[in-house]
C-alpha cells in the first residue's frame, strides 16, 4: 500500500457535510492508572479525520484526559456502575472500540458481554478486552462486525497456543482463527497481518521499532475505530488504519529518535500527511 492506494480509499469531505457526516466513534477506555491509553485513542481517532468522538471514561481519569484532548465529548461514569452499556446512547455512532486501558474496570466483562449484544455497527476489541474474549469464545459470534487487536502474547491466550508453535506457522494459524470466529483479526508485529472473516490476508510493511512502545497499540485502536467510522467496508479501514499507523511513524523518522519518538505527535504527523495529499 501507498499514499495513492490510501487516498483511493479515503472519503473526500463535502463542503456541505457536518459533523456527523465526517466519522463519528465512541470509546470505552481507560481506567485508574491508565489515562493514558484513554487518550492515545482519542489522539488516534483525531489523526484519521474523525469529526465526532465520543469518550466513555471512569470519573478517577476523566479530569487529567480531558485536560489534555479537547476534542471529544466526554462521558464520565462511576466505575462501579455495571448498567453503564444498558443506558448508553450509540446513536449515529458508526464504530465503537472497547478494553484500552480498561484493566482496572471491575466490571469490564459486562460491558464487553453488553457491547456485543448492542452494538449494530463496527466493534473494535483490544488489550483487557481481548483477555476476557479468550474466557468467553462464545461472545464471537453474537457480534454483528467484530474486530481484534491482538499482539502476539494476546493471540497466544486467544487461540489457547503457545507463541513459539505460533510462529512456526503464523499466517495459517492466524486465517484459521479469523475464519473460524468469524472475526477481522489484526495480529500485532513488525508485518501486522489483517485477515478478514473469509480468510483474507492483508501484510503490513510500514512502520519501525519506534512503534515498539507501551501506548502505539492505544494509538492504532484509535485509528481503527475512527476509519471504521468513515468508511463502508471496515476490512479496508482497519488495512488503511494499520498502514497509515506505521507509515506516519516512518515519515516521523526524518526529525524524530526511534528512542524518544513522542506518540502525542500523531495528530500532528497526520495534518502533514492530509495536506500535502
Amino acid at each position: 500500500m501507498d499514499k495513492n492506494d490510501f487516498f483511493a480509499h479515503y472519503p473526500i469531505r463535502k463542503e456541505d457535510s457536518n459533523k456527523y457526516d465526517n466519522g463519528v466513534a465512541a470509546f470505552i477506555s481507560g481506567s485508574y492508572g491508565m489515562a493514558g491509553a484513554a487518550l492515545f485513542n482519542l489522539l488516534g481517532a483525531r489523526s484519521v479525520g474523525a469529526s465526532y468522538i465520543h469518550s466513555f471514561l471512569p470519573d478517577s481519569i476523566y479530569p487529567i484526559v480531558a485536560a489534555n484532548e479537547m476534542s471529544a465529548v466526554y462521558h464520565p461514569y462511576d466505575e462501579n456502575d455495571d448498567g453503564l452499556i444498558e443506558r448508553a446512547s450509540f446513536s449515529k455512532i458508526k464504530a465503537v472500540a472497547f478494553g484500552s486501558g480498561t484493566d482496572n474496570l471491575p466490571h469490564a466483562r459486562k460491558y464487553l458481554e453488553d457491547l456485543i449484544e448492542k452494538c449494530e455497527v463496527p466493534l473494535i476489541v483490544d488489550a483487557k478486552g481481548l483477555r476476557l474474549l479468550s474466557q468467553a469464545e462464545e461472545l464471537y459470534h453474537k457480534a454483528d462486525t467484530l474486530i481484534l487487536t491482538p499482539h502476539m502474547g494476546e493471540f497466544s491466550s486467544l487461540c489457547h497456543m503457545d507463541t513459539h508453535e505460533i510462529n512456526k506457522d503464523r499466517k495459517k494459524i492466524a486465517v484459521n482463527f479469523a475464519k473460524k470466529n468469524e472475526v477481522i483479526l489484526v495480529l500485532k508485529g513488525p508485518e501486522t497481518l489483517v485477515i478478514d472473516t473469509k480468510g483474507q490476508i492483508y501484510e503490513n510493511h510500514s512502520g519501525n521499532c519506534c512503534l515498539a512502545r507501551a501506548g502505539s497499540g492505544d494509538v492504532l485502536t484509535g485509528m481503527i475505530a475512527g476509519l471504521c467510522s468513515l468508511y463502508d467496508d471496515p476490512y479496508q479501514a482497519v488495512q488503511d488504519a494499520v498502514w497509515l499507523h506505521g507509515f506516519l511513524a516512518d515519515e516521523a523518522m526524518a526529525c524524530h529518535s526511534k528512542e524518544i519518538f513522542d506518540l502525542s505527535l500523531y495528530p500532528e504527523l497526520a495534518d502533514r500527511f492530509f495536506f500535502e495529499r
